[in-house]
């Protein structure tokens, strides 16, 4: 059994004067979401075996606001390039080459890769996945080559503004 929890980044500030998409930083609500949604993966139980990144700024930093809620150290954040702008195919890819040795692994990107990739893993999903929001989803096989459509059960599904 795999487990996989599917987080957007938080809400990037429009305004910065960040010369590219990349480098747009969190607003001050993605700098408050961000180790919220920490908090309450925590407070779940969430002890996660691998971190792995979009490198791009909003994605970086919401990467580490909940992993310092997680007590993951930092360093261990893995940054993948391909997770900026991924398509569905993409993500697929990535999925699936994973390190079996990894039971429990969270994924930091961006929409609408991370939408398309939640509605392909299960018809839980929601349509659209929000900023900061997360998927938690089991994955009943043994390694990450053997993920396939509609094989994942929604286990949790978060956002910053979910009433708890």
């Amino acid at each position: 059994m795999k487990r996989l929890t599917l987080i957007r980044h938080g809400k990037s500030d429009w305004s910065s004067a960040a010369k590219t998409d990349f480098d747009r930083p969190l607003n001050k609500r993605g700098e408050k979401a961000a180790p919220l949604m920490g908090q309450r993966l925590a407070v779940r139980g969430c002890l996660p075996d691998l971190l792995v990144s979009s490198p791009a700024t909003r994605a970086r930093r919401t990467a580490e606001l909940i992993a310092s809620k997680l007590e993951y150290l930092l360093t261990r954040i893995k940054y993948d390039q391909d997770i900026y702008e991924a398509d569905l195919k993409c993500l697929v890819e990535l999925l699936q080459t994973l390190d079996d040795s990894a039971s429990n692994v969270i994924l930091f990107g961006h929409n609408p890769g991370f939408s398309e990739l939640g509605r392909w893993l299960t018809p839980q999903a929601p349509d659209w996945l929000p900023t900061c929001g997360l998927l938690e989803l089991d994955l009943p096989v043994d390694r990450w080559s053997e993920v396939d459509t509609g094989c994942a059960v929604l286990r949790h599904y978060d956002f910053p503004k979910n009433p708890e």
